[in-house]
């Protein structure tokens, strides 16, 4: 996890030696665009540990045991900003990752097929520094993280978690669906080379309060009689969550 900060790291005291070196010309009052449009490839990292009754998961009450997962993955992002002066502005902003490995989810180690998910920042944006040549910007908001994932799990018709059914075609698909919600952090550096484009490094930090997840079962006995059986089952609750996503891109100003 230590690599993820050295990036981010990097690019500051880099920044900071720019910063050092911003002579008049760059230090005179910048020319603020309305509008700042942003593409950029990110690595988002997101943690969760819900401490519940399993029964949610295999419709067993009482099987408790932790729910971790951690999804690790790269994405594309696109970012607006909408600046209303020299000093703040508004900004959006959200990525999309496909596929992933996950670990957790009441076993060691998983992996997830058809998983689709996403993050979503909103929030004012404030400027510490701001230059013709180097802005800094700061978002303090409200973050959204969502992802949905499909999983074969085998043998698990009737499913006894302490006796599993051993040398069975039986299983079931299971679709998980999970949406959290809670404030985020995101501290960023822009070079500007021109009026038009920029390039800029950020790192957005969330912690998730809240959680909805969903599970949708399909189970076949493995007789191929065409015989499944389907459930479906979702909750709400109060679960800390963290995330962390460098990101790298390129913008363009309006």
């Amino acid at each position: 996890m230590k690599k993820l900060f050295v990036l981010p790291l990097i690019l500051f005291l880099v920044a900071g030696l720019c910063f050092a070196e911003v002579n008049e010309q760059t230090s005179e009052i910048p020319v603020i665009e309305k509008f700042d449009l942003e593409i950029y490839a990110g690595f988002p990292v997101h943690w969760t540990n819900a401490k519940h009754d399993q029964g949610f998961y295999w419709f067993n009450p009482g099987y408790t045991m932790e729910d971790k997962s951690v999804t690790a993955n790269t994405s594309i992002g696109l970012s607006m900003t909408f600046n209303f002066n020299k000093k703040i502005g508004l900004n959006l902003d959200a990525d999309f990752f496909y596929g992933a490995k996950l670990a957790g989810f009441s076993n060691p180690s998983s992996d997830y097929i058809s998983m689709f998910g996403m993050n979503f920042l909103m929030g004012p944006m404030f400027y510490l520094y701001n230059s013709n040549f180097l802005r800094i910007p700061l978002t303090v908001g409200s973050h959204f993280y969502y992802y949905s994932d499909d999983l074969w799990m085998p043998d698990l018709i009737g499913y006894d978690p302490l006796n599993p059914i051993s040398h069975s075609s039986a299983g079931f698909w299971a679709n998980r669906r999970d949406f959290q919600f809670g404030p985020v952090i995101s501290l960023g550096i822009q070079f500007h080379f021109n009026e038009n484009i920029y390039i800029f490094s950020r790192t957005n930090v969330s912690v998730d309060l809240f959680r909805w997840h969903q599970i949708n079962y399909i189970a076949d006995d493995g007789t191929g009689s065409g015989t499944n059986k389907a459930q479906t089952k979702a909750e709400a609750e109060f679960a800390v969550s963290w995330g962390v996503k460098p990101v790298l891109g390129i913008g363009i100003k309006f």
